[in-house]
């Protein structure tokens, strides 16, 4: 039958009473058939529908079966249907009727409702893959979008942050992604209670609390990495970061001498259950040009062995002239699972900052804060020697992670830490301006600091009830040593420099054999702290309550000499 057969059909069928009212309507719409009468759907009756259109067939269908058919006119346009005759259920009727059109039918009450068939496909079991839930990782990784739950900053365990009595807020991974932060001190500019720029944003190269950067309520703060105390520049590179801590608030108790204010605490970053593969090629004011690497996935099958290696290269102008920031970096890291019960992660870095962007001759008060006799000088201006303006470091890391689980309720955990850094110096530091409003005067100074810093912190942590109350014991000793060098010298000599006019070509001689006055000091501090501490966090109900208490021995050697070495050539005495 035609297509223009089946719509006068189906018109016709609007025409006739409400016991065989139709299938029919506007291209789009909803064709119904109504009955007044109701059948249940397991009673049998007999139906005699001849072999034609489907519409037809649907609206014989409705009134012999007493059921409400629902249908889209356009999904049984031209189809036909093979008919039935004899005694049977609407359900079979229904399903004789369809057969070979592509239709199936949905059930619910008296109506029924046709579908195409690919409408009505019934999936298959879906497999989802992933990794358990790990509170360890989440305790130490890089969060969940903007949200962290755990922290072990506070307490040394895997603690919820709503169970810590501190004040503790978590900077994710995708945070400072986010923010574009190039180094620690621009992500925490937004944290509460922590003053992350007090000596600018342009410390690069001291990008953590090793160069005083960090305060935090109204104290210097104190830096962690990985549990340990450091002094690590590469803990201020973002690149090589998983997340960042501040815990506000005394932490003494867990971390021994640290500042009043609060701890930074850091993450870097460690091999993953997911394969990591990220490229980023970056560019920015002042000319700065970035690339970064981020690799990690399993070494064996069975991925017991991962690893990851990140790395850095940067290199940026400033806004003055002549000094610049460059550096390079790599953060490689493996992680065994032995087995299901012991696991141990080795961590190494490397990082070289042969530019550290930082200048430290300084401006005279006129013409920066109060015009001169030439009006202001211009941000660009430098008043030092870029012959002698050298500010570089080096650094090298070594850690590792370990972590044994004897039992259910009883674990050990434990991570060393070396580090060994190096920085160099030689620059002009500004003195006064002279009366003439241009003459600005300069000294000369270079200096070497090397630093060594070894930390070790062991602890068991066990995990038992006593009634009603759940307890989470820590018990633990940790060890710091820093030693730290440093060998200055001065070159007294004055050298002068027109502010509104530079001309440069000025070099300190440091040698003892030269004319300059050059003074010498060397510096030799050892400090060493070594202290056991305990913990326990009693959980009943919501109700948590955290006793803890410490032993610190601490030890500090600071050996000082001076000498001032006065060398005059006899021919300059004739």
């Amino acid at each position: 039958m035609s297509v223009g057969a089946d719509r006068k059909i189906i018109a016709a069928i609007l025409m006739t009473s409400s016991a065989l009212a139709s299938v029919a309507g506007a291209s789009g719409a909803f064709a119904q058939t109504v009955v007044s009468s109701a059948m249940t759907a397991d009673q049998s009756k007999s139906f005699s529908i001849p072999t034609g259109s489907l519409a037809k067939a649907l609206t014989s269908f409705g009134a012999q079966s007493g059921k409400q058919v629902s249908v889209e006119t356009s999904v049984i346009q031209g189809l036909s249907s093979p008919g039935i005759a004899g005694r049977m259920t609407a359900q079979q009727a229904l399903t004789r009727l369809l057969a070979g059109t592509g239709l199936t039918y949905r059930l619910s009450g008296n109506v029924v409702t046709l579908v195409k068939v690919s409408a009505n496909i019934t999936l298959g079991p879906v497999r989802v893959g992933g990794t358990a839930f790990d509170p360890h990782q989440a305790a130490i990784g890089p969060g969940n979008g903007y949200v962290a739950t755990y922290t072990d900053a506070g307490t040394k365990t895997d603690t919820p942050l709503w169970e810590i009595p501190n004040s503790v807020y978590v900077i994710t991974k995708q945070e400072i992604q986010d923010q574009q932060a190039q180094n620690i001190q621009e992500a925490l500019r937004y944290m509460p209670g922590v003053y992350s720029e007090k000596t600018g944003t342009g410390n690069n190269g001291n990008a953590g609390t090793s160069g005083g950067g960090f305060m935090q309520r109204g104290f210097r703060s104190t830096q962690y990495v990985d549990g340990i105390q450091s002094n690590s520049r590469s803990a201020g590179e973002t690149a090589f970061v998983e997340r960042v801590e501040a815990l506000n608030g005394p932490a003494s108790v867990m971390y021994g001498q640290t500042g009043p204010g609060g701890i930074i605490a850091t993450r870097l970053k460690q091999p993953t259950e997911t394969p990591i593969r990220n490229v980023s090629v970056g560019f920015g004011n002042w000319g700065r040009y970035e690339a970064t690497f981020d690799v990690s996935d399993k070494i064996t099958k069975s991925g017991n062995l991962k690893y990851r290696i990140a790395g850095i290269g940067v290199t940026q102008g400033t806004q003055t002239d002549y000094v610049n920031y460059k550096r390079v970096g790599i953060l490689p890291s493996i992680k065994w699972d032995i087995d299901n019960k012991t696991s141990i992660t080795l961590l190494g870095s490397y990082m070289y900052t042969p530019d550290n962007g930082f200048y430290g001759t300084g401006y005279p008060l006129i013409g920066t804060l109060v015009p001169g006799k030439g009006g202001y000088l211009p941000r660009s201006r430098f008043l030092g020697e870029p012959g002698a303006n050298e500010f570089n470091s080096s650094e090298a890391r070594f850690e590792y992670e370990f972590s044994h689980k004897f039992n259910k309720h009883l674990e050990f955990q434990q991570t060393f830490m070396y580090e060994n850094s190096t920085a160099k110096y030689n620059s002009l530091s500004g003195g006064n301006l002279d009366s003439d409003g241009s003459t600005f005067e300069r000294t000369g100074n270079r200096a070497s600091q090397p630093n060594r810093t070894i930390g070790l912190d062991s602890k068991i942590i066990s995990h038992i009830s006593t009634g009603p109350v759940s307890h989470t014991l820590v018990a633990g000793m940790d060890f710091r040593q820093v030693k730290v060098e440093q060998n200055i010298y001065y070159d007294l000599s004055a050298s002068s420099i027109d502010i509104w006019n530079p001309q440069y070509g000025w070099s300190p001689d440091y040698s003892l054999s030269g004319s300059d006055m050059v003074t010498n000091s060397d510096a030799f501090q050892t400090l060493s702290q070594k202290g056991i501490y305990f913990q326990d966090q009693m959980k009943f109900h919501r109700l948590t309550v955290t006793l803890g208490g410490r032993q610190d021995w601490y030890g500090y050697v600071c050996p000082f000499t001076a000498h001032v070495i006065l060398v005059v050539h006899m021919l300059r005495l004739i």
